[in-house]
């Protein structure tokens, strides 16, 4: 029984160093927990600053805000020098929804590029960028244009200024016969223009004249309304066979797409700054008048040009 009792307490006494053992043993396990539990807090908090970061960078603009001008019309303030069409979008195709008159200034809300100019949101709607918009004076001459060029076109636009604006009226019935021109006109355009058989209006060069129409510039029928209805048979007779208003064109061309139109309702592909100068030149040597919107239409076109010299 003594011994028994002896035994009993030294397995009472040697109980604390196997506590101690086992703590020392939780310790460590735990120990080897903590790594991991410290990454896992610091890719959080890694996670937060990245957020942070984002949230302080600059957002891309949204519709709502107000676009601004871009690099193709750096100013913020549009001079015009001349009118100009306002319209619902920047094609040349759509809704016309006002004139911008001369002199007047526009803040420039947005510009957008086209194919071969800028265009303007000028808060009631887009206009093109031409020769004659400033962002604050008065535009200058194209770098590299010689003078006589521009001096070209300046001659045009007051040529223009000083032609009647009258609308159409055929004051006597139009026969096209009373516009006669002999077919041999036609080699002397074809010389004129170095011996090649050429259309300016889509820098087509044809290999036979049979492919071509005999094509006057100003069209008979619109010079008729336009004054010649109250001319001589004689004026009438030179207006028909005078080589400043002749050129040559496709049939299609000539027959299907320019008709009777004068510069408002029909434009050529090629030498627009061309075609409208010689349209002035023609309508000033035989007093022909141009309605409103024909020379708004002419007046429009020269202020974008540098030159108005027929290329081949």
């Amino acid at each position: 029984m003594k011994f028994l009792k002896g035994n009993r307490r030294r397995s009472r006494k040697s109980r604390p160093p196997i506590l101690l053992v086992l703590l020392f043993i939780g310790t460590a396990c735990i120990g080897t927990l903590l790594p991991p539990l410290e990454m896992n807090l610091r890719s959080t908090s890694e996670s937060v600053a990245s957020v942070r970061q984002t949230a302080d960078r600059p957002t891309a603009q949204t519709a709502t805000e107000q676009p601004r001008a871009s690099d193709c019309y750096p100013h913020d303030e549009a001079v015009l020098s001349g009118s100009m069409n306002i319209r619902e979008r920047p094609s040349t195709s759509t809704k016309i929804l006002g004139i911008a008159p001369l002199g007047e200034r526009y803040k420039v809300i947005a510009s957008q590029q086209g194919v071969d100019h800028c265009w303007l949101d000028i808060g009631q709607g887009w206009i093109t960028e031409t020769g004659y918009v400033s962002g604050g004076q008065a535009p200058a001459s194209e770098p590299g244009q010689p003078a006589a060029r521009n001096s070209a076109v300046r001659q045009a636009l007051d040529s223009l200024s000083r032609l009647a604006v009258a609308r159409e009226n055929r004051c006597s019935p139009y026969d096209s016969d009373d516009y006669p021109h002999p077919q041999s006109v036609e080699a002397q355009i074809v010389s004129r223009m170095g011996g090649r058989i050429y259309s300016p209006y889509t820098g087509t060069t044809f290999r036979s004249r049979k492919e071509t129409d005999i094509e006057h510039i100003v069209a008979k029928s619109e010079a008729h309304d336009s004054g010649l209805c109250a001319a001589s048979r004689q004026v009438r007779r030179d207006f028909a066979r005078d080589l400043l208003n002749l050129t040559i064109a496709s049939p299609a061309v000539n027959r299907e797409q320019k008709r009777g139109y004068d510069f408002a309702e029909w434009i050529p592909m090629r030498n627009k700054c061309w075609y409208a100068a010689t349209i002035i030149k023609v309508k000033t040597k035989y007093r022909l008048s141009v309605d409103s919107r024909e020379k708004l239409a002419l007046e429009t076109m020269l202020r974008s040009c540098a030159s108005v010299t027929m290329t081949m």
